[in-house]
């Protein structure tokens, strides 16, 4: 009878912690993360890490952010992702999608930095460059976004190719799929 207790209290408290995480959720709390993975391609055109190198949980948040993402819900989004780095500090791919969304929501800065963070963790991943310089000339900083395509070019020359139209016409989102 005691063990048949002890799983009913286990059960009730995994019950009220679901609870908390779901309102908080609807509060602009942190977001849980969704119970199966998206199957969608991500909204910032990054591709995730094969799923064998990330953590569960972090590729739940990952997958919740892109979801948020293509509501353009921002500010979620950036939650979700902020929960996948916290959980794998080295999931680049989550580095850049939350640098997209900062940029959305113009925190400058705060894009800037995951970004660099995205490109210290995977060198060779061309998105963080190709938002980089989007953000950049977002800023006003042709000459920073003109740096960026130099780099971008030698990596993945259709995405330079987008971003120099962008860079050429002053339009941030031009043929930028969000």
């Amino acid at each position: 009878m005691r063990k048949i207790g002890y799983a009913l209290s286990a059960s009730l408290l995994a019950l009220s912690l679901t609870t908390i995480g779901a309102s908080a959720h609807d509060g602009g709390g942190p977001p849980t993360p969704p119970a199966g993975g998206s199957t969608t391609p991500p909204a910032s055109g990054t591709t995730a890490a094969p799923a064998s190198q990330v953590d569960p949980q972090a590729k739940a948040f990952y997958d919740q952010g892109e979801s948020y993402s293509k509501q353009k819900n921002w500010d979620q989004a950036i939650g979700a992702y902020q929960q996948a780095v916290r959980i794998d500090p080295k999931y680049a791919e989550a580095w850049n999608n939350m640098g997209f969304c900062y940029r959305k929501v113009k925190q400058y800065d705060k894009a800037l930095d995951a970004y660099k963070q995205a490109m210290a963790l995977k060198p060779n991943l061309p998105n963080p460059h190709e938002y980089l310089g989007r953000t950049y000339l977002e800023m006003g900083n042709k000459d920073g976004a003109m740096r960026e395509y130099e780099i971008l070019k030698r990596m993945d020359p259709k995405m330079a190719d987008e971003l120099l139209k962008a860079i050429q016409a002053n339009d941030p989102d031009l043929g930028e799929n969000d």
